[in-house]
C-alpha cells in the first residue's frame, strides 16, 4: 500500500496523486490518502486512482470542535461490505449517536465555511509573505510554494492551513505565540477559530532537533488554521504579535 497525505503536515507539501496513483497501479499496490487537510470539497482523491480516503471527522468535516471521530472511505464497496465492515464492527470503531449527529450537523455548512476558510487563508498568506519578521510562507496559493502547480491541478483551492518561519527561531517562535490576543494558541485544526500552534515549543518539543529540520520543522516554523472570522482581525493580531 502506498500512504498518502496531501497537502503534509505542517510543511503544506503536496504530492501528485494521479502520478503516484499510477505508479502504484504499475506494482500492484493500493494507494490510501488522508484528505482531513483538503476536505472533500477541495480535492477527491478517487478521481485521482485512490482506493481509500481517512478523514479526521474532528477537524473540517465537525467543523466545529465539537466532537472526536475519522472515517474511512474505500472505492471498493463490496469489500468495505464485507472483510472491512466486519473488522469495523468487531472492533467497535464507531461514534455515539451525539458525535454523529454534531458530524452530519457540521457537514451541512463545508462548502460555506470552506470558501471563507479559503478567502481568509489567501489574505493571511499575502501579508504574511510581505512581513519583515517572517522568513518564508509555507502556503500552496503563493507562486513561491514549490507545489504550487501541483495544488492548483488536483484542489479546488489552496485550503485554510499554512505555516511559517520567523527569523528570530525558537525565543522568536515562543515569543509570538505569548503575545496572540485574538487567535488561539491550540494544535487541532478545522474549527471555526483561528488556531495556531509552535511545533518546535509544542508538538515536537521532545523531537531531536535534527530530526525536526529532516523535516522541515525549524524552531521558528508557526502552523496555522486560518478561521472563519473577519480576515482584518486575524491580520491584526498577527501584525501586533510580530512586533
Amino acid at each position: 500500500m502506498l500512504y498518502l497525505e496531501t497537502p503534509a503536515n505542517p510543511t503544506l507539501q503536496c504530492v501528485d496523486l494521479a502520478a503516484l496513483g499510477a505508479l502504484a497501479k504499475k506494482y500492484n499496490c493500493l494507494v490510501a490518502c488522508d484528505n482531513t487537510f483538503a476536505t472533500p470539497y477541495l480535492q477527491q482523491p478517487f478521481a485521482h486512482g485512490a482506493d481509500f480516503i481517512i478523514h479526521s471527522t474532528t477537524k473540517f468535516l465537525n467543523g466545529h470542535g465539537t466532537a472526536i471521530g475519522g472515517i474511512l472511505l474505500g472505492k471498493d464497496v463490496e469489500r468495505m461490505k464485507t472483510s472491512i465492515g466486519k473488522f469495523f464492527r468487531t472492533t467497535g470503531a464507531c461514534a455515539s449517536p451525539f458525535d454523529a449527529y454534531l458530524l452530519t450537523q457540521g457537514i451541512k455548512t463545508l462548502e460555506v465555511r470552506m470558501d471563507k476558510h479559503c478567502n481568509n487563508a489567501e489574505q493571511v498568506a499575502a501579508f504574511l509573505e510581505n512581513h519583515p519578521a517572517v522568513a518564508k510562507v509555507n502556503y500552496t496559493g503563493l507562486s513561491s510554494h514549490p507545489d504550487h502547480a501541483i495544488s492548483a491541478k488536483q484542489m479546488r483551492h489552496p485550503g485554510a492551513l499554512l505555516s511559517f518561519e520567523l527569523k528570530k527561531g525558537l525565543q522568536g517562535g515562543i515569543d509570538f505565540m505569548n503575545k496572540l490576543q485574538f487567535c488561539v494558541r491550540a494544535v487541532s485544526l478545522g474549527t471555526c477559530d483561528t488556531l495556531l500552534s509552535h511545533p518546535a515549543s509544542m508538538t515536537h518539543f521532545s523531537v531531536p532537533k535534527e530530526e525536526k529540520e529532516k523535516y522541515g520543522i525549524t524552531d521558528g516554523l508557526i502552523r496555522m488554521h486560518v478561521g472563519i472570522e473577519t480576515a482584518a482581525d486575524i491580520i491584526a493580531d498577527l501584525h501586533q504579535a510580530l512586533q
